[in-house]
């Protein structure tokens, strides 16, 4: 006979004192019957959090990586790009080299743009599970974060697009283009971009009549000196996000309960 059945036997036969024993062993169990399925509940959702958690942390981990590549390769643009506007408003070769020179205008042009890896965060977004991340300063660094490489002012500033890039390139004749790509060029992985030197594929006067074109481009100057601003503010955005990035790092890390240190940066 189930404790229900013996409560409603008391009522009927008006054993009250019997009765109330009945009715506490009653509201007991379903008391415990309520704790144990909260306890459990609470146990799967703190295990689901520290999954995100430990998700979110590689995430981070693989897109400081990636920051690091990227500013990298945009610092060796830059590099490019104040050798041709040196050329462009002086006259000066890159060591004293017409093809070097040459390279640089077309280097000049290449792209990198940035995106973060930013699956997990959305996966919880889309879902109503941010609330998983039980430390609420530790959301608001996340959307913060994910928010600058979105639509936003700041994740404009990360994707590039250039009009010297389309510029430049319609100046420059396409046995010079697949050359450079061929020779002067290596890529691994989408932030695997390496920009190398090569030797020449034309004379120095042929490099020289090149250059006297890329200088006489109505605009070609101006708009190399407007993506290099451009990608100059870029740097800084990036640089930031990074800094960032390395703050959330130490929550996550100490969210996941100090199970994974730190990683160290390329140099």
């Amino acid at each position: 006979m189930t404790t229900t059945a013996r409560l409603l036997g008391r009522l009927r036969e008006h054993d009250w004192m019997a009765a109330a024993i009945e009715l506490v062993i009653v509201v007991a169990g379903i008391l415990i019957a309520l704790g144990v399925s909260n306890w459990n509940e609470d146990r799967l959702d703190r295990q689901r959090s520290a999954h995100y958690i430990a998700r979110i942390h590689a995430d981070l981990l693989t897109d400081r990586r990636n920051i690091d590549i990227t500013i990298a390769f945009w610092d060796k643009v830059a590099d490019y790009g104040a050798g041709a506007m040196a050329y462009g408003e002086t006259g000066q070769r890159v060591d004293g080299s017409a093809w070097k020179t040459v390279l640089a205008w077309y280097q000049a042009s290449q792209t990198m743009p940035f995106e973060a890896t930013d699956t997990t965060f959305e996966e919880m977004r889309s879902s109503g599970e941010l609330g998983l991340i039980v430390d609420e300063r530790l959301r608001k660094e996340l959307a913060e974060y994910y928010r600058l490489t979105g639509n936003g002012p700041l994740g404009k500033f990360l994707q590039h697009d250039p009009f010297y890039r389309m510029q430049v390139r319609e100046a420059t004749p396409w046995a010079t283009q697949r050359y450079i790509w061929d020779h002067c060029f290596r890529e691994s992985s989408y932030y695997g971009q390496t920009l190398v030197d090569c030797p020449a594929p034309m004379s120095e006067r042929e490099a020289a009549a090149l250059l006297d074109t890329y200088r006489q481009a109505p605009g070609l100057l101006g708009n190399l000196r407007f993506w290099m601003s451009t990608l100059r503010v870029s740097g800084i955005v990036l640089r930031n996000m990074r800094g960032t990035a390395d703050q959330i790092l130490l929550n996550t890390g100490a969210a996941k309960g100090g199970g994974e240190t730190q990683a160290k940066s390329p140099g």
